[in-house]
């Protein structure tokens, strides 16, 4: 309905084809020793790309499938928005956040808004810290938000809205307190802007893309989130599936406002017992945290088919779950492209890119069990894997199973093992067919109080093996070897297409 006529809108529902192909490979890296200055990954994103790899790759879900718009979503064109792609002036931004709101209330309770072809940059002069579109509270609840493709139809925040009076820039809430259903965002692009949306972190504000509350089911499909202040999605304990995703400059603006001393991820999420969120065939790009940040609870994350480059932090900060599995994973941490984007903190301009993943304590009820197949790993300024328990949190054991797993170019900057157990933190099974670790600037294991087997190890150019306590390590006759994951590159997977001088 157009707003306040009780006429029918003049929407055009048609199916539009989203004809969005990740194709760019980009400027991609070289496999150098220390913390990479460039270069190029290999193709198919292993070691050397000269190898055959030892499994076939699942086939990703294509990013390219026609972008179904429900028959009854609601038309943000409708209601007055107009793309607007140089952002030229409050006023414009103004009239498409008003469009939005009035295409929410006509949609209604679990209903949807569709944003046609273009960029709608979209803001207010309003004060105060609520996010610019409120689903349950000034609005509907369960509303979804679709596009006509991630690289077609762009939401994104102005750069006319003075933190001064509007320190909170986020652009979607889904209230705690309302039933949500089930809730879709697919084939859009959300752009935070922090390079032109600045001053958050001065005013005691920020932004996320996407914050969900703790009812509902939400999904994204072929989304593209990028440049948000904090995390692009704040997935609570309702996010359940992502897929064919790109997340992309998520949590600098809060990294570079702080100078260092705050950053943000592209998720974090509270899968809680019983539930499982499914990450697959998803791109993440350049990040001051982590690629996924599990705060809480004891459900199941399990991370398949992606490809992850440029994280300050690591691929995942775990302080919780009950199981996390990683399938066909590449991942890089430190590169040429996120020291450029983040500040030199006095620590040193190779601090960025710390790990690929942290435990850091026992926010959950149960052990964490990680399941690791066909990973990569490499880049990191400290330690690969660790085990913690921050003190006070009491005991944390982790369960560590899994097959040909490659962990390359660790410890450039600090730390004195690749995998180690810390505080009251323990491996208390690991059971690993094949691992290898190669170029590291530190011995392979520091772990006091862990236990298990590697059935098949090799490793080369470390400090040596160093403390493995109680793991049973049958090293390989081909120590020298380096096994071959086998993982995506980066045209297979999320959307796009990607800007080449990311990479």
């Amino acid at each position: 309905m157009t707003a306040g006529s009780g006429v029918l809108s003049r929407r055009k529902l048609i199916a539009l084809v989203g004809g969005i192909v990740a194709a760019v490979l980009g400027v991609l890296y070289g496999w150098l020793p220390g913390v990479d200055t460039g270069g190029g990954d290999p193709p198919n994103g292993t070691a050397d790309p000269t190898e055959v790899s030892l499994r076939p790759t699942p086939t990703p879900t294509e990013p390219t499938e026609e972008s179904n718009v429900p028959r009854d979503a609601e038309s943000i064109s409708d209601y007055g928005a107009e793309p607007n792609p140089d952002d030229p002036s409050l006023a414009a931004a103004r009239q498409n956040l008003d469009a939005i709101l009035a295409a929410a209330d006509a949609a209604g309770k679990g209903g949807a808004i569709h944003v046609p072809e273009g960029e709608y940059y979209f803001g207010s002069e309003d004060s105060g810290f609520s996010p610019y579109v409120e689903f349950g509270k000034t609005g509907p609840p369960g509303v979804s938000i679709i596009g006509a493709g991630a690289d077609k139809s762009t939401l994104a925040i102005t750069r006319h809205a003075s933190a001064d009076t509007r320190p909170n820039q986020s652009a979607f809430i889904w209230y705690d307190g309302y039933e949500h259903g089930s809730v879709e965002i697919k084939d859009i692009k959300l752009d935070g802007n922090y390079e032109s949306v600045t001053g958050l972190a001065e005013n005691g504000g920020g932004s996320w893309g996407l914050q969900m509350s703790m009812a509902g089911d939400f999904h994204l499909e072929r989304a593209w989130i990028r440049g948000w202040h904090l995390a692009g999605v704040r997935g609570r304990a309702v996010l359940r599936s992502v897929r064919n995703c790109t997340f992309q400059d998520n949590g600098i603006g809060r990294h570079n406002e702080t100078d260092g001393r705050s950053n943000s991820h592209h998720i974090s999420v509270r899968p809680q017992a019983g539930d499982e969120l499914i990450i697959e065939n998803s791109c993440f790009l350049d990040c001051a945290g982590n690629a996924v940040n599990i705060r809480f609870g004891d459900g199941v994350t399990r991370m398949h088919n992606c490809f992850v480059r440029g994280t300050g932090s690591g691929l995942c900060k775990m302080s919780a779950g009950k199981v996390v599995e990683l399938k066909n994973i590449y991942h890089r941490a430190n590169t040429p492209s996120l020291e450029r984007k983040v500040d030199k903190r006095d620590i040193g301009p190779d601090f960025h890119g710390r790990f690929f993943i942290n435990n850091l304590g026992n926010r959950g009820t149960t052990t964490t069990t990680v399941i690791m197949e066909n990973v990569l790993s490499r880049d990191m300024a400290d330690y690969a894997f660790q085990a913690q328990s921050e003190i006070g949190n009491g005991p944390m054991n982790v369960i560590w199973t899994g097959d040909m797993i490659e962990i390359y170019n660790t410890n450039r900057a600090r730390d004195d093992a690749v995998i180690r157990d810390h505080g009251e933190g323990r491996f208390s099974n690991i059971d690993i067919s094949r691992l290898s670790v190669h170029s590291s600037n530190a011995k392979v294991f520091m772990l006091d109080d862990s236990q298990g087997d590697i059935e098949t190890f090799s490793y080369s150019d470390t400090d040596g093996l160093g403390d493995a306590g109680d793991v049973s390590i049958n090293v390989s006759d081909r120590s020298q070897e380096l096994f071959r994951p086998t993982v995506p590159t980066i045209g297979e997977v999320g959307v796009g297409p990607l800007d080449p001088r990311e990479g």
